[in-house]
């Protein structure tokens, strides 16, 4: 089993992550450590938020209209994405996943093992905007 390394530069990374609380992509940690800490690189971050959630530390978000996105928040819940700016959000509500799960009609010729559930609207700042 491959040891954890706690370095500076993971904690530099992580501490600015964790921030954020607006579930940024790789690209937006890193334009906010660079801001900081410009001797740290783009694959450094890369490389640390993607080891990090293969290993179940944080949450990959693949939404549909969106990059990878992350999340620090690890317990089963769903996101809504902004159509005009991407920003995303939680959304709290309950989705009885069984339920959905048992409508496959229309899903012959497939063992159906999940489902993706996301939300997409439009965000109070952009509907202020039109």
């Amino acid at each position: 089993m491959k040891q954890k390394r706690n370095t500076v530069q993971k904690g530099i990374v992580f501490g600015v992550f964790e921030e954020m609380h607006n579930h940024p992509s790789a690209g937006m940690v890193y334009e906010a450590v660079h801001e900081k800490y410009p001797e740290i690189s783009k694959a450094t971050v890369y490389r640390l938020l993607a080891e990090a959630a293969e290993e179940g530390d944080v949450l990959r978000l693949k939404l549909t209209e969106a990059d990878d996105r992350y999340d620090v928040t690890l317990k089963r819940h769903y996101h809504i994405t902004c159509r005009c700016c991407g920003s995303v959000a939680d959304v709290s509500t309950k989705v009885d996943e069984a339920a959905l799960l048992g409508i496959t009609e229309g899903c012959e010729n497939f063992l159906v093992e999940g489902l993706h559930l996301e939300f997409s609207g439009i965000c109070e700042n952009c509907q202020n905007k039109n």
